[in-house]
């Protein structure tokens, strides 16, 4: 009888490792890694194509939020179904493949408005991959780890799009590459490469390359394995409807979040005017500023991710989101390409502090079986309002340009959005966390402090 206890006693010490130490599979890696990498090859350069386009501030403001709404708009469905079917991994594949095939599709917009049609519907195809593939990662890892497992995801699919945005914009400085190869491959360059206008060559390899890697990633995709689940438990369609009408934790985050997406999102329809227009950046100091706040996201992603596991998610979502009002501000004054290097740094530090936490936060607060459906609420509520910031903030702009000049309009909506966003950070103060930690930031900073007090190699 002891001998068969001791060996049930060690079967469950090994189970209870194997759950401790679950971790991603390297094939949720290759697949984020690819789909980024395709993500890096054109997003970056998605507005200065707008501008290359003869966009005004209105028509690049309705771009943003289309950019921002239209991902959204479908997500609680895409994410609710994923929880009810399974086959996540199924609907992972095809909103990649999709969203990313039809970006070839760009090069022959011949207007704004045929730009933000294309958009619209590239993102809600799209759309389909941000929710799945989201609950698809919750339900490969544990909670305990969530954060640093987030935080070494992050690494590898933003240096993966860090390299590709560096690789774009290394080669839109050499728009003779296109009509280069179309001619090595003789009477079938015509059919792989399809002739474009001029202007549009430096943007012909990022869009094409976002369909091939898009391509690649979306099979991919299909040999994920997925967690097991019980045959006998039912799987109802999820409450969208009330989770945003009852009282609790994710009600209170969704609605705080309201007044900074607002804020936030009033800038960006800018942030290409001032490298474009003010500045005369070419696409690689485009990239290049796109790389450093990569950059500073893969650098501070892991330790950051592996702080939100100690102390708690609420201090790094206040991290990730206090000090984003430097960066319209940086912008507005910016008299050189230095100044965009060191705002982008800065939100490439937030966005490590604040994404990850953000996603790992409402993984604590939603039920298992709707973690799909939380989210997808959440990027939606939170998509209407970078919606309706940018669309406001672009008519703005445009208003304020006929009246005054367009560099005072730009001016002012950065300076709003600066100004706005150090009240609406404040705001997640009063968000709860939904469990304790065993420790904080005060303490982690005092252990740190005294460890690099403590000499070393003195025997």
């Amino acid at each position: 009888m002891a001998a068969f206890s001791s060996r049930c006693k060690k079967m469950d010490d090994v189970v209870e490792a194997d759950l401790q130490e679950k971790k991603l599979p390297q094939r949720v890696y290759t697949v984020g890694a690819l789909t980024q990498f395709a993500v890096g090859l054109y997003r970056p350069f998605l507005q200065a194509y707008m501008i290359d386009m003869g966009a005004n501030y209105a028509e690049l403001g309705a771009f943003q939020s289309v950019g921002n709404a239209a991902p959204s708009v479908l997500q609680p469905a895409w994410g609710a179904t994923s929880d009810k079917i399974g086959h996540t991994k199924g609907f992972v594949a095809f909103g990649t493949f999709t969203g990313l095939v039809m970006i070839f599709l760009f090069l022959w917009a011949a207007t704004p408005l045929d730009m933000l049609i294309l958009f619209a519907i590239q993102s809600i195809f799209f759309s389909i991959q941000i929710p799945t593939w989201q609950s698809l990662l919750g339900g490969l890892m544990d909670k305990e780890n969530r954060g640093i497992e987030l935080g070494r995801l992050g690494v590898a699919t933003n240096v993966a799009s860090l390299i590709a945005t560096l690789v774009s914009g290394f080669i839109a400085g050499f728009p003779a590459i296109i009509p280069a190869l179309r001619g090595l491959f003789g009477p079938f360059g015509p059919v792989l490469l399809p002739s474009v206008e001029m202007w549009r060559e430096a943007y012909y390899t990022p869009f094409y390359f976002t369909a091939i890697f898009g391509i690649i990633a979306s099979l991919l995709a299909l040999t994920i394995g997925e967690g097991e689940r019980d045959p006998n438990k039912k799987r109802e369609f999820p409450p969208i409807l009330k989770l945003l009408s009852q009282p609790g934790d994710f009600r209170r985050f969704c609605l705080i979040s309201v007044f900074f997406s607002f804020s936030m999102s009033m800038a960006w329809p800018y942030f290409m005017v001032v490298q474009k227009d003010w500045l005369s950046n070419t696409n690689l100091e485009i990239a290049i500023a796109s790389v450093v706040m990569t950059a500073a996201t893969v650098i501070f992603t892991i330790p950051l991710g592996s702080l939100s596991d100690k102390i708690g998610r609420k201090p790094l979502i206040l991290i990730g989101r206090g000090p984003l009002f430097i960066v319209p501000i940086l912008y507005a004054f910016a008299t050189n390409v230095y100044f965009i290097y060191i705002a982008n740094a800065l939100a490439g530090f937030c966005t490590a502090a604040g994404f990850n936490a953000i996603t790992a936060y409402i993984y604590d607060i939603a039920p298992e079986e709707e973690r799909g459906a939380h989210l997808a609420v959440f990027n939606t509520f939170t998509g209407i309002i970078y919606f309706l910031g940018s669309l406001f903030s672009g008519v703005a702009g445009d208003y304020l340009a006929i009246l005054l000049g367009s560099h005072f309009a730009v001016f002012s909506m950065l300076m709003l959005s600066g100004i706005t966003r150090v009240f609406s950070s404040s705001l997640y103060l009063k968000i709860h966390e939904p469990r304790e930690y065993f420790t904080n930031m005060r303490e982690v900073l005092y252990d740190f402090l005294n460890r690099r007090r403590i000499p070393v190699g003195i025997d």
